[in-house]
């Protein structure tokens, strides 16, 4: 597909050209995080399941609770139980970059702080937040939906591929939600 916005570009001209391109540059990188994202989310499902778990991956808040819900809450990545311990582990999972210099890591430090952005919207984190919020708010609906009898502990986890500048400063956060690399899923 890069190749065709390539030979796109050659084609037109102007401020229209560019425009153009743009979007279809956009549409491209939406596509290519899209793919990055499912395969991560299915590797950390396919490793949850080896270890032991039941395992769904990009399931909908809807489908948990059985009913509709004032927003679009966006999807759990991966959501891993045990039935016998009763724990219930809501992973959001990413797959980012090696940031190397001091404003590539301020701004993914940024993206993972757990509050609302100025423009209003919530960051990576809080989104995630929101949703492990909305679990322990309805466990009797988790619980049937899982087919758990038990107790549940639910759990938020953030599970990244590589190490992130968040690990380091995770004190803050390390009560709300816990934090592994891919490699450390054996621990949980």
């Amino acid at each position: 597909q890069y190749s065709n916005l390539v030979r796109y570009r050659s084609k037109r001209g102007g401020k229209q050209k560019n425009q153009v391109i743009r979007r279809m540059l956009c549409k491209w990188l939406g596509h290519a995080n899209d793919v990055q994202r499912v395969e991560f989310n299915s590797t950390v499902a396919e490793r949850m399941r080896e270890l032991g778990w039941q395992v769904d991956h990009e399931i909908k808040l809807t489908k948990i609770l059985r009913r509709s819900l004032n927003r679009d809450y966006g999807d759990i990545d991966v959501l891993a139980w045990s039935p016998n311990s009763g724990r219930v582990l809501a992973m959001e999972c990413k797959d980012l970059h090696f940031h190397k210099s001091i404003g590539e890591v301020a701004e993914q430090l940024s993206d993972f702080r757990g509050e609302m952005r100025p423009d209003g919207k919530p960051d990576h984190l809080k989104r995630h937040l929101d949703r492990v919020e909305l679990l322990a708010a309805n466990i009797p609906a988790v619980s049937r939906a899982l087919r758990i009898t038990s107790g549940i502990q639910l759990e938020g986890h953030l599970v990244f591929k590589n190490p992130v500048p968040m690990q380091f400063a995770w004190d803050r956060m390390a009560n709300r939600i816990k934090l592994s690399l891919y490699d450390q899923l054996d621990r949980l």
